[in-house]
């Protein structure tokens, strides 16, 4: 897991705005090595936090313990979205992949998308993420996990996608 963050982290480091959906197990914000003036990781089990520097700098980082259709987001310019582990659920009537969910898959200057290969909810929901962009995505990589558990459970083999300024 730790892999895909630092990937992840790599991948977004022109965005003044990092965003990344999911993460409560390991957020994207511990692997952050730039100055981003934002960082807001959304997840129904992450500890809610709150400060105003990351890494010794200046920078507006909250954990937010919630579901994405809870949750009003409106990074500015450029921003980055991160999707690692993409199995959505949907909250009510709200959609799994929820409309705001691809408008800011569309909008994002930096798109990181992470996936099992075996798990059907995201087989179902990567489609209409990819779908927003026009561009192919930069990266495209294959990993797979070696561990018997994560083999078993269907997350071994995994797909990471990055795609870049819309």
């Amino acid at each position: 897991a730790c892999l895909r963050q630092v990937l992840a982290a790599h991948a977004v480091l022109d965005c003044a705005h990092v965003v990344e959906i999911g993460g409560a197990g390991l957020p994207i914000t511990g692997f952050l090595t730039h100055r981003p003036t934002s960082v807001t990781v959304v997840d129904p089990k992450i500890p809610a936090f709150a400060a105003q520097m990351l890494n010794g700098f200046p920078c507006r980082v909250r954990h937010i313990t919630a579901k994405l259709q809870e949750v009003e987001l409106a990074p500015e310019q450029p921003f980055g979205l991160a999707l690692l582990g993409l199995s959505l659920k949907p909250f009510g009537r709200a959609e799994a992949v929820p409309p705001v969910l691809l408008d800011l898959a569309g909008r994002a200057t930096t798109l990181v998308i992470d996936y099992a290969l075996d798990l059907d909810r995201a087989q179902g929901q990567i489609g209409a993420l990819t779908a927003v962009r026009t561009a192919p995505p930069i990266i495209d990589l294959a990993l797979t996990i070696a561990d018997p558990a994560l083999q078993e459970a269907g997350f071994g083999r995994r797909r990471f996608l990055v795609y870049g300024a819309a």
